[in-house]
């Protein structure tokens, strides 16, 4: 018996299904009702944050640090688009040229939906990336009050 079949190529995208641990799973609807996401629209909040994740210039590297503890995961079925599943599997391979490590789709959506959830709790685990943002998002003065509390006072 497989625990996985291979993605399904159709008109509307690619299905497939993904493990993700399943604490996650309340963490998922509350992070999809907070984007006003809709449960029947799970594969839409994926593919979304997944785009958004693959424009990092650290993905592959978070892809390749990911881990999950085997028994403690479950199945959710998604369809991606065939643009996000092509580059996924560019992503992957860039993956295993760059880190020497073989990943698989739900590694990378796992870390995908992993750093959404962290962003949204302030809590993402790339300082490097997390500090480009906010220097895009928020401008250099913001950051650097932030960086040193007191200073905005001088």
């Amino acid at each position: 018996m497989t625990k996985f079949s291979l993605p399904k190529a159709s008109d509307k995208g690619t299905r497939s299904s993904i493990r993700i641990p399943r604490s996650m799973l309340e963490k998922i609807d509350a992070a999809m009702a907070q984007s006003s996401y809709n449960k029947k629209q799970r594969s839409r909040w994926i593919e979304d944050i997944t785009t958004k994740f693959l424009l990092r210039s650290d993905a592959a590297n978070l892809i390749a640090e990911e881990f999950i503890v085997p028994g403690s995961t479950e199945a959710i079925p998604v369809t991606l688009s065939t643009g996000l599943d092509e580059r996924i599997n560019q992503v992957l391979e860039q993956v295993i040229q760059e880190e020497g490590i073989r990943k698989d789709r739900s590694s990378l959506l796992r870390t995908a939906i992993t750093q959404h959830l962290l962003a949204l709790a302030g809590r993402q685990l790339s300082p490097r990336e997390t500090r480009s943002q906010l220097i895009t998002e928020q401008g250099i003065a913001d950051i650097e009050t932030d960086a040193y509390p007191g200073r905005a006072e001088e």
